[in-house]
Order: structure tokens, then C-alpha cells, then sequence
């Protein structure tokens, strides 16, 4: 990728430019994680990454770096690698023992071959309208304006139609073996400068699959003054709080219909996202103390509130407890898990 631009090129144009053509071969493709000198299969990653493809890719390198480090925002690694220090990065990870470390980043150990290589998908709306645009932007070169050359490989593409083969609906099933067979497994949340990552639906289902699965959650942030309490701005805060799952986007509309298809509940999986960003345990919970914004918590209580009270068993009576905040997303992975298996 020659006319490589680390304040402009995203990830998703790394991928189409890069990543895609790089692993290519005679007849079809592999995930580029197969084309290193060390086996990957010999390690199993420690870390799962969950970030947004629109991102900038050197903030998405920068983030993984941190977090190697230990440190919770990005920016200070994203300038040393913009100014062509990554020499003294390498340094500073050797030093500390950190340049084994593994993570699994989507990008770079799925397959792209076996889904988006070949297209783009087609339009979602009429032109000119938002979801046009958004699509629009997401097949060109985020500096040339060009369309990203389609792959002209003849590796089957396995897609929503294919849901037992396909590798781009089994995020909780990667997330769930690396937790059992990998000590200390975490999830980095490599959050974009916008916040955009809590709109884009793949990130919400993987923050909540960790979520509740009990894996350790760690967030790197751009900068961490974007949540000072002390700043006076509300927007993020309202952003955050504003969060439902309808609202969030997949590049593929298909991919959307088929994760919101298996919530059967979206005002309860709301709530539990909220849980998820705002509770003590939750991805801010220690970056909000003194967190006292009236008309983001009244949200948030709002959408507790209005959540189902549990029944008894019996299903008569109700006990005066809100139903848990995991059961929306519990039954969904357990849907999956059936369909994986061939059960109707």
C-alpha cells in the first residue's frame, strides 16, 4: 500500500488495499495470520480486540501497542509511529517482556477471502441517503476517493446463507474457547476518538458477550480527558446514554437483520448495555467517578425502570424484581448456539 496515509487511512482501507491482495493466492485466499513465519496455532492470543474499522489504522495499531505497555490511552504511541519511532516502541516492548504477546484482531485472522473480498454488497438505501453515503464511503479509498479494486480470487464466499460455515458469526464462539483454554484471556476495547465503536453492532455484541461471560474487559481510549467529568461537556455522556441497539449499524444490512433477529427483547438489551458502560463493574465504571449528569443518569434510570418484572415460576405473580439484565443476551447466544448445531 504505497500511498499509505496514517492520519487518514482506516482500517477498513488497509484491509481492501493491503491485507486482502497480500494474502491472495493462485486460486483463493487465507486469513494473513497464516502467511507469518510462526505458526499462530502454536499460541493461542491472550487478548481478543474489539474496535471499529473506520478507525484509523495506526490508532488501532497504537491501541494493541498500549495496551502491551500497560497504559490506557493511545495517543502519545499513535504520534511515536506517525513520526516514524517505531524502533523505540519495539525497544520499550522488548524491555518489558511484551513482544510475544498475542492478540486476535479480526482484520487480520479472519479469512476476508471467504466473505468480503469479492464486493461490497449492495446499496441499503436510496442514494444520497445516510446509510448510501456511509456504504459509499466504506468502498473508497478514504484518500483518494477511489473505489478499493474487488478481489478477483475464487474462493468461496461464505456468508449469512451459510450460517454453520461461515466465520463472521462466530465472535462468542472464539471469545468462548479462548476464555476456557487460555489463562487470563481479556478483551481490548481500542475505543476511535468519535466513540463510533458503541454504534457499530458487531462491537456491541462482543462487548456484550464478554460482558457476561465474565471476561476481563480493558478499555484504551485516544485520550482519557474525552471522559473528564469536570469538562463540562455532555455530549459523550449523552451519546452513551442514548445507546440502543436498533440504532447500531452493520456494513452489511444482512448481518444487522440476523443479530437483532435473535434479541427477542431490544428495550431489555438496552438496558443491559447500559449496565455494561455505566455500572462500577462496567467498561467506565471507574473512569466516571463523581459521574453526575442529570439528564444521562435519568436515562439510563428511565430504561431500568421500564424494564419487565420477573415472574414466579408459576408465571402468576409477580415478585416485584426486574427480570435480569442478561436474559435478552443469553437467549440469543443460546440461539445461535442451536442453529450452529442444526437445531430449528
Amino acid at each position: 500500500m504505497p500511498h499509505y496515509d496514517p492520519l487518514r487511512h482506516t482500517t477498513n482501507d488497509v484491509v481492501r488495499a493491503a491485507i486482502v491482495p497480500a494474502s491472495r493466492g493462485r486460486s483463493g485466499g487465507v486469513a494473513y495470520t497464516a502467511l507469518l513465519e510462526a505458526p499462530c496455532e502454536e499460541t493461542r492470543p491472550s487478548c481478543l480486540v474489539t474496535h471499529d474499522w473506520r478507525n484509523l489504522f495506526v490508532h488501532l495499531v497504537a491501541a494493541v501497542v498500549a495496551d502491551a505497555l500497560g497504559m490506557q490511552e493511545y495517543n502519545d504511541v499513535a504520534s511515536m509511529l506517525i513520526r516514524g519511532r517505531a524502533d523505540a516502541l519495539a525497544r520499550r516492548l522488548k524491555e518489558n517482556a511484551k513482544m510475544d504477546m498475542r492478540y486476535w484482531i479480526c482484520a487480520f485472522c479472519v479469512n476476508q477471502h471467504s466473505s468480503i473480498c469479492g464486493g461490497f454488497g449492495g446499496p441499503p438505501g436510496e442514494e444520497g441517503s445516510a446509510e448510501y453515503e456511509r456504504w459509499d464511503a466504506n468502498r473508497r479509498d478514504s484518500v483518494t476517493g477511489d473505489l478499493h479494486r474487488c478481489c478477483p480470487c475464487a474462493e468461496p464466499k461464505l456468508l449469512n446463507d451459510s450460517p454453520e460455515h461461515t466465520e463472521l458469526n462466530k465472535f462468542d464462539d472464539v471469545m468462548a474457547l479462548l476464555f476456557v483454554e487460555v489463562p487470563d484471556f481479556r478483551q481490548l476495547v481500542a475505543v476511535d476518538r468519535e466513540f463510533n465503536l458503541f454504534t457499530r453492532l458487531w462491537c456491541v455484541a462482543e462487548l456484550v458477550q464478554a460482558y457476561f461471560s465474565g471476561i476481563p474487559q480493558n478499555v484504551c481510549l485516544h485520550v482519557s480527558s474525552a471522559l473528564d467529568v469536570d469538562a463540562g461537556d455532555t455530549l459523550l455522556y449523552n451519546k452513551l446514554a442514548d445507546l440502543t441497539v436498533t440504532n447500531c449499524r452493520a456494513t452489511r444490512p444482512e448481518d444487522k437483520e440476523a443479530i437483532l433477529a435473535k434479541i427477542p427483547d431490544t428495550a431489555e438489551f438496552d438496558a443491559q448495555l447500559q449496565n455494561m458502560i455505566f455500572c462500577e463493574r462496567g467498561l467506565f465504571g471507574k473512569k466516571l467517578v463523581g459521574f453526575d449528569i442529570p439528564r444521562t443518569a435519568a436515562l439510563i434510570a428511565r430504561r431500568v425502570k421500564a424494564l419487565p418484572v420477573e415472574k414466579e415460576a408459576s408465571g402468576a405473580t409477580p415478585t416485584g424484581r426486574r427480570a435480569p439484565w442478561r436474559t435478552a443476551w443469553q437467549h440469543m447466544t443460546s440461539r445461535l448456539s442451536m442453529e450452529s448445531a442444526g437445531e430449528p
